[in-house]
């Protein structure tokens, strides 16, 4: 049981290592167990190895990560994706976007409050990952695409343009700003 638990917790250990630190890491851990194991006990000394990759997992990963660019940018691409959904509610329920019977009332103010809003999310968007903006942009497209393909329901055509122009054009142009942006030196 020991030596399968020992060798379960190397494995993700060094599944979570960068190559370059992959084997030094690892031969530093199994070599620091091999010396406590014999100075105390096996169980002991598993305990300790057990702590050690417990507390190197958090920080190896945040490092994975990071040096996987596509998936921070996605993930900021997604939140983001997010916020445009919560401010495009909020500006129909603002705007009272639902007739009586609670038919959905296409207006174009909902459009023009929109548009600053995504190119404001894009903009912050962009400050964590530069082509995050980018993938929401496209992401809406796609969103936008599906639904107008799958949808029974009849809107307006000037809508339905509309909706495939505001929402990537908000994106490009938050990025745009972002882009334009003075460094700091």
């Amino acid at each position: 049981m020991l030596d399968r638990t020992l060798h379960v917790a190397t494995w993700i250990l060094s599944r979570l290592a960068p190559e370059g630190e992959r084997e030094p890491l690892v031969g530093d851990l199994t070599e620091e167990y091999a010396l406590r194991a014999n100075a105390t006990s096996s169980s002991a000394a598993l305990k300790w190895y057990l702590k050690q990759v417990l507390a190197s997992a958090p920080p190896l990963l945040r490092v994975r990560l990071t040096q996987a660019a596509w998936i921070s940018t996605i993930t900021v691409a997604l939140l983001a994706y997010i916020a445009v959904g919560v401010a495009e509610f909020s500006v129909d329920w603002a705007i009272s976007n639902r007739t009586a019977t609670g038919a959905f009332a296409y207006k174009p103010l909902g459009l023009i409050i929109t548009f600053p809003m995504v190119m404001f999310i894009a903009y912050f968007a962009a400050r964590f990952r530069r082509r995050a903006p980018i993938v929401l942009g496209a992401m809406m497209l796609l969103v936008v695409t599906v639904m107008t393909l799958w949808t029974t329901e009849s809107m307006p055509l000037w809508y339905r343009i509309a909706y495939f122009v505001v929402g990537p054009a908000a994106a490009f142009l938050g990025s745009a700003i972002r882009s334009l942006r003075p460094s700091r030196s």
